[in-house]
């Protein structure tokens, strides 16, 4: 094989195979195309509402009960203790994680991807791994949590210079999307350090 040579996945896309990137853009005929950010959050909001609702459901038949048992009337960490909280938050990210992971690893389109008519891939044209779907949640996520945690506590002790930090961190979320429209290979931060990428199917 050459150094141009490219394998043919399973939507008909081209993927250099080996490669630390895709060279989607060799040849146009066979050129994948990037999903652009448009189409990235539409497909995050869709998913949202699908998360939203497991997220209830798992609040109203686990810790629902759970907090009955207790004579509690709030999960929050001055009713059940910081130990319980931690075991609620843990359990809302593990559902989270556990709806993106299982469609990435299937077949690389959540219900909002295959909406908006997108996929998520490795950068060597294969469905996503357990261990690359958990570090490409982990990055995506990592700065708006980091943000969010920053911004309330600034809020509830009132520190200037925590929410200087916290919307510091919401830009550099910012322009690590904004990133697939400024560098040559088109993707975002968390795209680049999880070697995944997110790309437009073509139409059926």
């Amino acid at each position: 094989m050459g150094a141009n040579s490219c394998s043919v996945g399973g939507d008909g896309y081209c993927f250099g195979k080996g490669a630390l990137m895709i060279e989607f853009q060799k040849a146009r005929v066979n050129a994948v195309v990037f999903a652009s950010l448009f189409r990235r959050l539409g497909a995050m909001l869709s998913d949202a509402l699908v998360v939203f609702g497991l997220l209830a459901l798992t609040t109203l038949f686990v810790f629902v009960p759970i907090l009955n048992l207790l004579g509690k009337k709030a999960m929050v960490p001055s009713e059940v203790g910081w130990s319980m909280y931690f075991f609620y938050l843990t359990t809302m990210l593990g559902v989270w994680l556990g709806f993106y992971g299982y469609f990435w690893v299937r077949n690389g389109q959540t219900i909002g991807m295959r909406a908006w008519r997108i996929k998520v891939v490795s950068l060597g044209g294969e469905v996503l791994t357990w261990g690359q779907s958990l570090r490409r949640w982990v990055l995506a996520v990592l700065p708006w949590f980091c943000a969010s945690v920053a911004l309330n506590v600034a809020e509830r002790w009132q520190l200037v210079w925590l929410t200087i930090i916290g919307d510091g961190v919401c830009v550099l979320g910012v322009l690590g999307l904004l990133r697939m429209y400024i560098q040559p290979d088109k993707l975002t931060w968390h795209d680049r350090l999880s070697g995944s990428c997110i790309i437009l199917l073509p139409e059926q």
